[in-house]
C-alpha cells in the first residue's frame, strides 16, 4: 500500500477515465501499458476497486472491448473489484443502430469484467459499506448524456440509501455537469466560442446537480473533457480547477489516462486519482501511473497536493 495520509483507512480505490482502447490506434500496446499500470497499482495497494469513468473504448465494438479484456487479464485476481462506467464513445459501435450495438457490447463487457448482469446503463454497488453510483447514457445523444426521469428518480433513491448515517456517497458519470471545470472553454484544446452546455452532461445537467446538492457528502467524478490536473493556481488565474466544491457538492474531473490532456497544469499520459476514505474525511490524490507516484507539483486545496474534504 502507498503511504497513506491518515490512519484507519476504510476504503481505497484507483480511478481513471478515458482509456480509449482502440484497435486502430497507431500503437495499441501503449494503451494497454498505461492501463495495466493502473491495474498493477490497484493490486499492489490492495485497493478495494478500480473504476473507469467512461470511454474505456474509443468505439464500443467487440474488437476494442476485446483489447480491454486482454488488458484486464494481464492483472488477474482483480475481477470482482472492477467498476465500468459507460461513456459516450462506448455507446458508438458498428451497424445501423450504433447505440444498441454499443450498449450491448458494454453489457457483455460488464458480464465478463465485473461479473455483473446489467439491463440498464446505470447501476450501483457497495464497497466496504460505501455507495458507488454510476450514471449512464440511455440513447445516442452525441457527446452529451441522455438521463431519463426514471434514472433521476433512481438516483434520488440510491443517494437516500447511500448517505444514511452521514456516510459519503460516490457518483460517477462520464460527463461533468454543464459549465463546471471551465466548460465550455475547456472542452477541447482549441479556443472556440462554444455554446454554454458544450462538453457537459447535457439537458438534464441542472436536474442532476440539484439532486446531488440535496444530500451531504456527495462526490461526483467525471471525465470526458481530457483536461489535465489543475488546482488552486488555475482557479485563481482562470477561474476553474479539476477539483471544485459547489454548495457542498464535491466535483472531480479526471484527466484522460491514455490520450493527450489540455487546459491543465499537469498534463501528459498515465494520470488518474487514488481515492482514500477515512472515518471523518475523504482524500483524492492525483497520481501518475507511469512513475507510480502521487503528483506533488500541483497544489489542489489549502496548498496541499490533494483534495481533502471533511465528512460533515
Amino acid at each position: 500500500m502507498s503511504k497513506l495520509l491518515y490512519n484507519d483507512l476504510k476504503l481505497c480505490a484507483e480511478i481513471v477515465s478515458d482509456v480509449h482502447f482502440d484497435i486502430k490506434h497507431p500503437i495499441p500496446k501503449i494503451l494497454t501499458y498505461l492501463f495495466c499500470n493502473s491495474l498493477k497499482d490497484a493490486k499492489k495497494n490492495n485497493a478495494d476497486a478500480l473504476i473507469t469513468v467512461g470511454d474505456t473504448t474509443s468505439r464500443g465494438n467487440k474488437e476494442n472491448w476485446d483489447i480491454a479484456r486482454k488488458a484486464f487479464a494481464k492483472v488477474p485476481d482483480f475481477k470482482g473489484k472492477i467498476i465500468l462506467t459507460v461513456g459516450n464513445h462506448d455507446c458508438w459501435s458498428d451497424g445501423e443502430d450504433e447505440y444498441a450495438a454499443g450498449i450491448s457490447e458494454y453489457y457483455s463487457a460488464c458480464r465478463d469484467l465485473m461479473d455483473r448482469e446489467l439491463e440498464k446503463p446505470y447501476f450501483s454497488t457497495y464497497i466496504n459499506g460505501y455507495g458507488f453510483i454510476c450514471l449512464g447514457n440511455e440513447s445516442d445523444m452525441g457527446c452529451d448524456a441522455d438521463i431519463s426521469d426514471t434514472q433521476l428518480n433512481w438516483l434520488k433513491e440510491e443517494l437516500i440509501k447511500a448517505t444514511v448515517g452521514g456516510k459519503p456517497a460516490f457518483v460517477f458519470c462520464h460527463q461533468s455537469l454543464n459549465g463546471r471545470h471551465g466548460l465550455p472553454r475547456t472542452w477541447d484544446k482549441e479556443e472556440k466560442d462554444w455554446a454554454p452546455e458544450e462538453g457537459g452532461i447535457g439537458a438534464k445537467s441542472e436536474e442532476v446537480a440539484n439532486i446531488l446538492k440535496s444530500f451531504k457528502n456527495v462526490f461526483y467524478f467525471s471525465g470526458h473533457s481530457h483536461m489535465g490536473i489543475s488546482g488552486e493556481e488555475m482557479q485563481q488565474k482562470e477561474g476553474y480547477s479539476s477539483f471544485q466544491c459547489e454548495d457542498g457538492l464535491h466535483l472531480i474531473n479526471l484527466p484522460s489516462l491514455c490520450c493527450g490532456n489540455h487546459h491543465g497544469v499537469k498534463n501528459g499520459l498515465g494520470l488518474g486519482v487514488q481515492l482514500e476514505v477515512y472515518p471523518d474525511k475523504v482524500c483524492i490524490r492525483p497520481k501518475n501511473y507511469v512513475s507510480h507516484k502521487f503528483t506533488e507539483s500541483v497544489k489542489i486545496t489549502n496548498g496541499k497536493p490533494y483534495y481533502e474534504a471533511n465528512i460533515i
